[in-house]
């Protein structure tokens, strides 16, 4: 994983090892996947009706505030404070892939319902990112990338977008974004939120319907497992625990992710609720609402991700990535629970 891999053209050369190139290239075509399913829930699905959209992003943003604010109590002060964002992920994959061993227990709107909530987590954690978690941030070259992102937009206003070109003009953003100091896969969300989702004259599918096609089986078979494979190695020891900001870094990504994703979604869906501003998902009670939160505390994927990116310290990665993996399984298994005495099975 620490192998160099160049490329370069002419005086111009991009050199990183394989590990990075997993973190910061194919990790964007994951984040394309997230983009482009939030912007087909804006135009087609949950997230066009605003009274059914109001509860997941409620709860997504209610299950981002409250485990940083655990982390942040368990860590005030230490060197560990600057994981703040770990708990705050929730892995779209591993919540939905989970909740889908219960089959036809659980209705299809609750489903929906961990679905958005799951793409507006990831997406604001893009922006954590970019925001916290980038270094030496070039002005020019992000107005540089904000000019290439305007003229996609125009290019599709005039219809003359084609798949060739908006690949390599998302090809050339993500090589912007890289260079100007903030994290390269930024730019896979941001390319999927520009596609276009209405079919141009000489296609039945419109461009984002082709991507998503490509990236979601790219995405769920090749690109998480390659970064999982290159990031989650877990060293089974308690030599981890012997820097004193072991234990707050763990106990605030376990409470986090255990405790306070269910808080903060079960919280701030009430608080919706209550407002009138949005109403529980149809054939759903708050029983479910419970067992989503739970299975939204699996933050596998993304919470590692943060993880290379917050510490550099490596008894803080391996410390952070065992947390993880505990509060993945743990909220799973609550989760699971929950939800399978919610709904009996001869009620479905």
């Amino acid at each position: 994983w620490h192998t160099n891999l160049s490329v370069g053209l002419g005086t111009w050369t991009l050199s990183q090892d394989l590990r990075h190139w997993v973190n910061g290239g194919l990790m964007a075509i994951f984040f394309l996947m997230v983009g482009l399913e939030l912007k087909r829930e804006l135009i087609r699905g949950e997230l066009s009706q605003l009274k059914i959209a109001s509860l997941p992003v409620a709860a997504a943003f209610g299950g981002m505030l409250v485990p940083a604010l655990i982390f942040m109590m368990f860590n005030a002060g230490s060197a560990g404070f600057r994981g703040w964002a770990i708990p705050m992920a929730t892995d779209i994959a591993l919540a939905v892939g989970v909740l889908a061993l219960l089959g036809k227990r659980i209705p299809l709107s609750i489903r929906l319902f961990l679905l958005t909530l799951a793409i507006v987590d990831d997406i604001a954690a893009v922006v954590v990112v970019a925001v916290f978690y980038s270094s030496g941030v070039n002005m020019y070259l992000l107005l540089l990338a904000a000019a290439i992102a305007a003229a996609l937009v125009l290019l599709q206003k005039r219809n003359l977008l084609t798949m060739p070109l908006f690949v390599s003009s998302g090809v050339l953003l993500w090589l912007v974004i890289n260079a100007s100091g903030v994290h390269a896969s930024i730019a896979g969300a941001l390319v999927g939120l520009l596609a276009p989702v209405t079919a141009a004259a000489l296609h039945k599918e419109s461009l984002a319907e082709r991507l998503e096609r490509f990236t979601i089986p790219g995405s769920t078979l090749f690109v998480v497992p390659l970064f999982a494979f290159a990031n989650t190695g877990i060293i089974l020891s308690l030599d981890s625990f012997q820097h004193d900001s072991a234990l707050p870094i763990a106990g605030g990504i376990i409470a986090g992710l255990v405790a306070g994703k269910v808080v903060g979604i079960v919280g701030a869906s009430w608080l919706a609720v209550r407002l009138g501003v949005a109403s529980l998902p149809a054939h759903a009670n708050w029983n479910h609402i419970v067992g989503a939160g739970l299975l939204a505390g699996i933050g596998f994927t993304v919470s590692i991700f943060v993880t290379e990116l917050a510490f550099t310290e490596q008894h803080f990665i391996d410390i952070s990535k065992l947390s993880i993996f505990l509060a993945s399984v743990v909220s799973a298994i609550l989760g699971l629970l929950v939800l399978k005495h919610t709904t009996p099975k001869s009620q479905t």
